[in-house]
């Protein structure tokens, strides 16, 4: 009886390192970025060689985890395991940012990094306060924004943004907080592009 048992032990420990008896379940992670505003929604204008820097995108930390995040009540935020952002909220907000605003004014001259100021005709910065979607789908963009000259930090106009859309709720369905989130960059960047034409215009 004692070899009997001696052998089975031998033979399951032969199969365990082949994962035969306790596999692993693996959990599948996505990944997300911000999309840009869509070019077939634009209307084609003459660029107007208007430069811009885009200096910084800042956001409160709880938005800046790997994971997303979804508002539940006033004071709860849940993260999502399995739903990430493929890079820094911040990073791609800024990225889709530029690229919107590139499409909407237009021009070829919207910098992110490295540029003098003999580059820009103005500076843009951006303190994001809430920028989520919650349980039902309610995505929500509260951020101050300001555009100064080039080369000092004169401010030539300044705002507070207060958007929401609504969207398909998250659950099970992580890919509509990219999508909610990214239709509020756009719509803040519809917002902000008049300002910045009007700050150029009348600025340095």
């Amino acid at each position: 009886m004692k070899a009997s048992l001696r052998c089975l032990v031998i033979a399951l420990i032969g199969v365990l390192p082949g994962g035969c008896l306790f596999k692993a379940k693996t959990v599948s992670v996505s990944h997300f970025v911000l999309a840009p505003i869509c070019t077939n929604t634009l209307v084609s204008a003459p660029v107007d060689h208007l430069s811009l820097g885009i200096q910084y995108v800042k956001m409160p930390p709880y938005l800046l985890r790997d994971s997303m995040a979804v508002r539940n009540g006033d004071n709860q935020i849940e993260y999502l395991d399995t739903a990430r952002w493929g890079e820094r909220l911040d990073q791609s907000f800024q990225r889709a940012l530029a690229v919107n605003l590139s499409r909407l004014l237009p021009s070829d001259n919207i910098y992110l990094t490295d540029w003098s100021s003999d580059q820009i005709m103005a500076r843009v910065s951006i303190s994001v306060d809430q920028f989520d979607v919650d349980v039902r789908g309610q995505g929500t963009l509260i951020a101050e924004w300001r555009i100064r000259r080039p080369d000092s930090d004169t401010v030539l106009k300044s705002g507070t943004a207060r958007l929401s859309r609504s969207g398909p709720s998250p659950h099970g369905k992580p890919g509509t907080i990219a999508a909610t989130l990214s239709d509020l960059v756009a719509d803040f960047s519809r917002d902000l592009a008049p300002s910045i034409r009007a700050s150029v215009k009348t600025g340095p």
